[in-house]
């Protein structure tokens, strides 16, 4: 008789529900973290609620591209 193969059952490449999770916490991640370092730098001249404003605003600008091209890198390899 000639032998079979055992049937792989793993996932072919990342899931897409981590993926998405990935995407989902990495920007909300950069979002907490621009605020934070917004208000550390500056509440004194702005307030602490428009610093946390501000600094969230540029933490997910920039924070938006290192997020996305990471996980397009991640999935890949």
């Amino acid at each position: 008789m000639p032998r079979t193969k055992a049937i792989d059952t793993r996932p072919k490449g990342t899931p897409r529900v981590t993926v998405i999770l990935s995407l989902i916490l990495g920007l909300a991640a950069a979002l907490g973290a621009g605020a934070l370092s917004g208000i550390r730098i500056g509440k004194d001249a702005l307030g602490t609620e428009l610093a946390a404003y501000m600094g969230g605003l540029y933490g997910i600008i920039s924070g938006s591209v290192a997020v996305v091209l990471t996980v397009l890198v991640l999935s890949l390899t």
